[in-house]
């Protein structure tokens, strides 16, 4: 069962398609969160666990969300995705509120992106990517499909959270987030019909969850 598959539904109700993962996805077992300055990174803590098989299948997602609303540092990177081979790659995308998700061109065809709301639909943008072009936005929280009007088998998707503490199971359902802000969060699993939530206390240095169930 793929991430797409399994956690659709989830996603769509807290939030709120093809090639192959790529690019700017999450490594599954990794995480897709940045540090930030040099100086803070020592006070950060790495989130290590391992998913019970109960809870979900490999390639399931995990967000980190703060208890108390506390601000989170925001990814001054880009996501990217890329038009390459007559896709987009990766077909799942995860980025932050306010970050730059960078939408490429890389090769030498014309080729669009539109991109609408996954649950109302409601269009967000549709411009077009000439021959190895850019075009950068910055999104909401939510669920975003992705096509090219063009070439109409081409298609992905977009999660758009405000925590930059994300991660993907791997073969063994184990997880690992780096660089997170000591403090009490929800570790939420998106893996269900509906999201399963654990509230998690993460400490200086490290801290492993173990087996989580």
């Amino acid at each position: 069962m793929t991430l797409r598959s399994a956690a659709l539904a989830a996603l769509l109700m807290a939030f709120g398609c093809g090639g192959d993962s790529g690019g700017a996805a999450p490594k599954a077992g990794t995480t897709s969160a940045s540090s930030s300055a040099s100086a803070a990174s020592s006070k950060r803590a790495a989130v290590t666990g391992k998913l019970a098989p109960s809870l979900g299948p490999p390639a399931t997602l995990i967000i980190l969300e703060p208890q108390n609303g506390a601000e989170l540092p925001v990814k001054t990177e880009p996501a990217i995705m890329d038009q390459a081979g007559y896709e987009f790659l990766p077909a799942f995308l995860i980025a932050q509120t306010a970050q730059p998700v960078q939408f490429r061109n890389s090769e030498d065809v014309l080729h669009n992106v539109r991109v609408a709301d996954a649950q109302s639909h409601e269009p967000v943008f549709n411009v077009a990517t000439i021959a190895f072009g850019k075009y950068e936005h910055k999104f909401k929280a939510g669920y975003y499909n992705v096509s090219c009007d063009i070439h109409s088998n081409m298609r992905a998707s977009i999660l758009v959270t405000a925590s930059p503490y994300t991660a993907t199971t791997a073969a063994d359902g184990s997880f690992s987030i780096a660089d997170v802000q000591p403090g009490q969060y929800n570790l939420t699993v998106y893996a269900g019909a509906a999201p399963v939530v654990r509230p998690i206390d993460v400490k200086s240095s490290s801290t492993d969850l173990g087996l989580v169930k």
